[in-house]
């Protein structure tokens, strides 16, 4: 007999799988319970009726299933099976793959990030399934190294191409917001990471020979600081491809929540580099950054020691939007940097082309109108993250037109990544039920 996800068995069984779940200790960086996680999964997918197989990387295995119901339209959904270290271990109040449960939360790691969602979305296909409410066969590529930068991700993507073709792709889920409205994020911003390095001598030297040796510092900050004026990239051409907004964007703009000082009281932040909140929220979405992550040279430690530097590196990152092209951009960086006497190391670390999805696409509708239905309350939309996830892999390297990132389990309270990563139980009922919704209303 089946379980019906809305009775109390069901919803036991949902959680009691869920529990599961959270106690294989899958740390991607450390290697450690990877392929029994994935078999797991392989024949959890199974267990729904769809076809699933593990299928080999250069890195861990890839979980894929493939639920055809012989509709017109095809969903992939996206989600990763590995977590986070759990260090430092001393700092967790609850051990951290018993999945203990304490004032209606449930602390694991991971329980937020990112197997709370991929096992609502389950149980959500499980119930849309057993009501017959359900619109678009469903693929599930699940990957266990999102936590350590996706290496294998995109190889895998362009090798098997075809069985992932898809009309729309729902990525690894996002938040709730405050007030418990849900986060519906319809793109993400791009990013281009980049080494810049100089190295003028095998030693340092005393400072008094600065009026004749070169110093590195000055090798990278001078040119750097030809192409940033402190609001905007001035280097030519970078802004050259960035896409208009449409109105319907615009909107979402003017609508998007954002408090200053709420965001500024937990960091200790003293202020903002632009003031009112329409502003803050443009550059926050629509504005691409040039950003110095970090600068390493010569002596640093307390007092003063008269040197000049045999060497400085710093670490850049670039946060793009639409259309604009992360390849372009750092040949337009290394022409610059080049054309202005810099003789040292450029080197790209990370590239991701950033992703933008139309507010009345099929899916965002959908996922829109379903979340409202749900939670009761007004979805909060992003017309792209301010941050960057491998969203392009799916729809520059597959063609898929709609992609958006939603339907997540964690809160404000969550603490992903961290020691006692949480979410309130009643928050994973929900999203299987936004799940079964969203499916209902999606064609």
């Amino acid at each position: 007999m089946k379980k019906d996800g809305n009775t109390s068995s069901g919803r036991d069984h949902e959680l009691e799988e869920y529990v599961n779940f959270l106690k294989f200790q899958s740390i991607s960086a450390k290697h450690a319970n990877i392929r029994e996680t994935a078999e797991y999964l392989r024949d959890l997918l199974r267990n729904l009726g769809a076809e699933s197989s593990l299928m080999e990387t250069d890195g861990h295995p890839v979980v894929y299933g493939n639920l055809n119901l012989g509709k017109e339209r095809t969903l992939l959904v996206y989600n990763h099976y590995d977590v986070q270290p759990v260090d430092p271990l001393d700092e967790w109040n609850h051990d951290p793959f018993s999945a203990e449960m304490e004032g209606g939360r449930i602390y694991a790691r991971g329980s937020s990030d990112n197997k709370g969602t991929l096992m609502a979305r389950y149980f959500g296909i499980k119930r849309a399934l057993d009501a017959n409410e359900i619109g678009v066969n469903i693929k599930f590529l699940y990957e266990g190294e999102e936590e350590i930068g996706s290496p294998s991700l995109e190889k895998f993507i362009e090798k098997n191409r075809g069985i992932l073709k898809s009309d729309a792709v729902i990525m690894e889920g996002s938040t709730l917001g405050e007030g418990g409205r849900p986060i519906i994020s319809l793109g993400v911003k791009g990013l281009l990471y980049v080494e810049i390095e100089d190295e003028v001598a095998k030693s340092d030297m005393h400072s008094s020979y600065s009026a004749i040796v070169p110093n590195p510092a000055w090798n990278i900050i001078l040119p750097l600081s030809n192409l940033y004026n402190g609001q905007e990239v001035t280097m030519p051409g970078f802004y050259e491809s960035v896409r208009e907004l449409t109105e319907d964007e615009e909107k979402i703009l003017e609508s998007y929540p954002f408090d200053p000082d709420s965001f500024s009281r937990p960091f200790g932040l003293k202020y903002l580099k632009h003031k009112g909140k329409s502003d803050l929220v443009r550059w926050l979405f629509t504005k691409p950054t040039m950003n110095i992550d970090g600068f390493l040279s010569g002596y640093v430690q307390e007092g003063s020691k008269t040197i000049t530097p045999r060497k400085a590196m710093a670490k850049l990152d670039f946060r793009l939007v639409p259309d604009q092209d992360p390849r372009k951009i750092f040949a337009l960086l290394e022409n610059q940097l080049r054309s202005r006497g810099f003789k040292g190391k450029i080197k790209p670390l990370g590239m991701e082309y950033p992703v933008r999805t139309s507010p009345v696409s099929k899916l965002a509708v959908a996922m829109t109108e379903s979340a409202r239905s749900v939670y009761g309350k007004e979805p909060i939309i992003m017309i792209n993250s301010p941050g960057t996830q491998p969203m392009a892999l799916f729809t520059r390297n597959l063609g898929i037109e709609e992609a958006v990132s939603a339907i997540g389990v964690g809160d404000q309270n969550s603490r992903a990544h961290v020691p006692d990563e949480s979410i309130a139980v009643e928050n994973y009922f929900l999203a299987i039920e936004h799940t079964k919704a969203f499916l209902k209303s999606f064609r």
